[in-house]
């Protein structure tokens, strides 16, 4: 399978040029170690070992299908990547048994193109699959139609609103309550056609299919991808060294929020994420916040991939 998408699937890792300039301009100029994550196909790792040959990269990537395509394509550069097959969650033993501290660290939140156009486990509605959303299908129990058809209704309509941010989300929990009733629901389009007509037609967006939220908020609980998010950027710092740069990328307001917090509590010396008041941690500040407000794809690059468009970019730099 990984041959025959390298021949016809390309993807374009998005805010590129920015993160090559953010690499280019850190006070290592492109030198050290990079921690790439979230590798994915490996775009913005392939892009960075072209365009800086004393780079040396550790990537991180949970799903295993997605990272044997990685590996193919990233094989080139020889030992100047290593590729390991988990979560970013676990950076930190990875990290210390290589006893490595990186010149940067990079994050590029969501899920990979390949995980919409061609894992075929249910996390797009254009097509009629099966109903999975597993980001490592090897890896895990609870998938999807579980969640769908086992959760209580309140726990639905909590999901869908914590983590859709969906204003209908206790009337499709109920509508979905009720549809199971009959029959297990097992493929996206069933909950796609679900979600659609329990929204009134006169709230739809245009161009924004209802079921986007819902779908958002399903794939976050399977694969529990705030919690590592909150840890990931909780400890980043710790594994910079001096002058290294954490850059995240985020695609929804819920991942944005996390990014933004975390930055601004290290920025005034807290680590125990408690409020102000309460902080027992030093007065220190342990980063520089290099990004005031998130940097966002220009028009350019949003007319040539779409998915760029709801992307936001923070960097901070280790003090």
């Amino acid at each position: 399978m990984g041959e025959a998408v390298e021949k016809d699937y390309a993807h374009t890792p998005v805010l590129w040029r920015e993160v090559m300039n953010y690499v280019k301009e850190s006070p290592f100029g492109g030198q050290g170690y990079f921690v790439d994550c979230t590798l994915g196909e490996g775009g913005h790792s392939g892009m960075l070992l072209e365009a800086f040959p004393d780079l040396r990269i550790i990537a991180f990537e949970r799903d295993a299908e997605i990272l044997e395509i990685a590996r193919k394509r990233l094989a080139k550069f020889g030992d100047r990547i290593e590729c390991i097959h988990a979560n970013f969650s676990e950076l930190p033993e990875h990290l210390d048994e290589r006893n490595i501290k990186a010149a940067y660290i990079l994050y590029d939140f969501g899920i990979s193109s390949f995980h919409f156009d061609r894992s075929g486990r249910g996390f797009s509605f254009r097509d009629d699959e099966p109903l999975d959303m597993r980001l490592n299908a090897t890896g895990q129990d609870l998938d999807a139609a579980y969640v769908i058809n086992h959760y209580t209704r309140e726990k639905l309509a909590d999901i869908f609103y914590r983590y859709g941010e969906e204003r209908w989300s206790r009337r499709i929990a109920t509508v979905l309550c009720d549809r199971r009733q009959e029959k297990d629901i097992t493929t996206s389009g069933e909950l796609a056609s679900i979600v659609l007509g329990a929204i009134p037609r006169k709230f739809h967006v245009k161009n924004i299919h209802p079921a986007t939220r819902v779908f958002q908020a399903l794939r976050i609980e399977v694969n529990d991808e705030l919690t590592a998010i909150d840890a990931g950027i909780s400890a980043a710092y710790r594994y910079c060294v001096p002058g290294g740069r954490v850059i995240a990328i985020s695609f929804h307001s819920l991942e944005d929020r996390i990014v933004k917090n975390r930055f601004r509590e290290l920025a005034r010396g807290c680590t125990c994420g408690r409020e102000p008041k309460h902080c027992i941690c030093t007065e220190r500040a342990l980063v520089s916040i290099l990004t005031k407000k998130p940097v966002i794809p220009g028009e350019e690059e949003m007319a040539v991939n779409n998915r760029a468009r709801s992307a936001k970019l923070r960097v901070c730099e280790r003090l």
